[in-house]
């Protein structure tokens, strides 16, 4: 503890050139309070536009892509039956589908720390890409005077398109129940046309005639989110539990240190619905003879499909500012009526952010405060200058409160006393420096009258004005 006796002049003089101090080992202690791994972290959180003291947001994106075979990979089977020209078709359907979305993870106090996960406006999308594998079978069996005629074989075809389904929906994060929906149709289109001559006129000579291929698609798919987890780094949900479409609000646990670190992670699922339409045409001629299939269209309804959609985490670093007192309790000792003493406490910065301060005492007239209000940078201390001059013979005591929007310490006290003695009633008419303890101290003798400091106009801004350190914004 440092004591400056009798003189505003003197302490300006002995502060004048004390800076702010950085922490030399501020960097170790953030070492030891945080896990080895949480230097990988994939978002650092800065201050909130709107309360940059009390609020930290850090912002976070997550996409998956998957290409997924449907459970849609059947054979229609001889059709029609009985007729002498059938088809058997084979179908599978795939689906590339891709959800992205986009939000943040924002922390605020001073009840720590509660958790929200505001998804962005227009932050989510879901697009899905459907392709199609399809294969045919044909036969024939036929009798034309009196002779009969029979194929069975595979029938090759190159298509004529690339048979795509794209369909895409902007939405807004995080996309919760009843979830975003996708739904597209399309009109059939030729995807294979085959001449049966060319493909079988060996096996039946003079045989003539085609197969085509329509396809024409109807896709239901749907996108929901469930739960946004929000975890410890040792993968542990935090305190408050999931976030989710009724509870949009979470919290974790906090006892202090310059930062925290969570993991981010939505999960959901996407399911599909749809029918795929084949409209197959296949006739011969043989002989004067022509036979067709009356098939118009062969709907395939898919079976209900349903994928988890879980994304990767992503790691938030939340930056926090911590605030540590060098002392709880000050003594100002005696101190002689109309002259003063101050201390000085030392205000420390142990965190990441910013750290706002404002200090009050519940007896301004005795203990006064050079500077109520302090912005202190992250791994910085400065010091409080505190006055005790007393207007009166007396103890006083006095608590000096010290507020910050330190999350786990928002409120510190420090208690302050000391006492008034009188002036002696004759002393000599000037007053003597005497230097104290290593020369950091001041002392007038004498009377109250022309010799006190007091009587020298320096007031408490020509203190202040002598402190070096960094004031809140009007």
């Amino acid at each position: 503890m440092r004591s400056l006796l009798s003189g505003d002049a003197a302490l300006t003089a002995s502060r004048a050139a004390r800076p702010r101090r950085a922490l030399p080992c501020a960097a170790a202690a953030l070492t030891l309070l945080a896990p080895a791994a949480a230097s990988a972290y994939d978002s650092l959180a800065a201050p909130c536009v709107n309360d940059p003291f009390y609020c930290e947001r850090g912002a976070v994106a997550f996409e998956r892509r998957e290409a997924i075979p449907l459970e849609l990979d059947f054979e229609t089977g001889w059709v029609p039956p009985s007729s002498p020209l059938q088809l058997n078709l084979r179908a599978a359907v795939y689906a590339n589908t891709q959800v992205s979305l986009r939000g943040a993870l924002q922390a605020t106090w001073p009840e720590a720390l509660a958790l929200t996960a505001p998804g962005d406006q227009d932050g989510g999308t879901f697009s899905c890409d459907y392709g199609l594998d399809v294969g045919a079978q044909g036969r024939i069996s036929v009798s034309v005077l009196g002779q009969d005629f029979d194929w069975t074989g595979d029938i090759p075809y190159v298509p004529q398109i690339d048979f795509q389904v794209h369909t895409s929906e902007p939405f807004d994060a995080w996309g919760w129940e009843p979830g975003i929906a996708l739904a597209s149709s399309t009109a059939p289109q030729r995807l294979a046309s085959v001449s049966l001559g060319d493909l079988i006129g060996g096996s039946i000579p003079g045989i003539e005639g085609r197969f085509e291929l329509d396809v024409a698609m109807d896709v239901d798919a749907r996108y929901v989110t469930h739960r946004v987890a929000i975890e410890t780094l040792d993968r542990a949900t935090v305190s408050g539990g999931d976030i989710t479409a009724e509870r949009s609000a979470s919290s974790t646990e906090y006892l202090g240190g310059p930062s925290v670190e969570l993991n981010v992670r939505p999960e959901g699922s996407v399911r599909y619905e749809g029918t795929l339409h084949l409209i197959p045409a296949f006739s011969v001629s043989l002989l004067g003879r022509e036979w067709s299939i009356p098939i118009a269209d062969i709907p395939l309804a898919f079976p209900l499909t349903e994928r988890q959609w879980i994304f990767e985490s992503e790691r938030v670093h939340v930056p926090l500012p911590d605030l540590a007192l060098d002392t709880q309790e000050i003594d100002f000792g005696a101190v002689e009526v109309g002259q003063a003493n101050v201390e000085i406490v030392q205000l420390s910065n142990a965190g990441e952010a910013l750290l706002d301060v404002a200090v009050t005492t519940d007896d301004p007239e005795s203990f006064e405060l050079v500077d109520a209000a302090l912005e202190i940078d992250p791994e910085t201390a400065v010091d409080l200058a505190i006055r005790f001059a007393p207007k009166a013979s007396g103890a006083f005591e006095a608590t000096v409160l010290v507020e910050s929007n330190d999350p786990s310490d928002p409120a510190q006290k420090i208690t302050v006393r000391g006492t008034g003695v009188a002036p002696p009633d004759e002393g000599p008419d000037g007053g003597e420096l005497v230097e104290e303890d290593g020369g950091c101290g001041c002392r007038a003798a004498g009377s109250a009258g022309g010799g006190t400091w007091a009587a020298a106009g320096l007031s408490l801004a020509a203190l202040a004005s002598g402190l070096r350190r960094r004031r809140r914004a009007a």
